[in-house]
């Protein structure tokens, strides 16, 4: 199970946004040099994040991006589903067709897994994230950075 780079550059995006001040409008390339991630990639990520409803966007010479809503208002969940579509960890899920009157031996698992993963990232908000809460996961939180 792998996080797809798409995802992983949401997430990234919207956390930089959340450790900013409220409302600031910040240029795809400061996110980029901030996140260490590529410009160019970053532009099709922060289309997906503006069509959800997540980011607006502002154009100009002093445009740039900025959260929708307060960080506070803004899950995990909802900006992995923006960029990679419903969380859907077993094949049951993924097909069209039902999986029948019996499914496999292995679906309460995956059923299990995917409820306890989608309620992590539904509980987590990049407010949590971005000051540090308990629920912004491995390693040293980033010191918000208010500009």
């Amino acid at each position: 199970m792998r996080l797809s780079t798409q995802a992983d550059y949401a997430v990234r995006t919207v956390y930089e946004l959340a450790c900013r001040r409220p409302g600031a409008v910040v240029q795809t390339r400061e996110i980029a040099g901030a996140q260490g991630l590529p410009e160019r990639y970053l532009a099709k990520v922060v289309q997906s994040l503006a069509r959800a409803g997540l980011l607006r966007t502002v154009r100009g010479n002093h445009g740039g991006v900025s959260l929708a809503r307060p960080a506070a208002q803004i899950t995990v969940r909802e900006v992995f589903e923006a960029a990679d579509g419903p969380l859907e960890l077993h094949r049951c899920r993924q097909r069209p067709e039902p999986c029948g009157e019996s499914p496999c031996g292995t679906h309460d698992f995956w059923e299990k897994v995917e409820r306890v993963l989608a309620d992590e990232l539904e509980s987590t908000s990049f407010e949590a994230l971005a000051h540090g809460g308990a629920k912004a996961g491995g390693g040293a939180a980033r010191t918000p950075t208010r500009r």
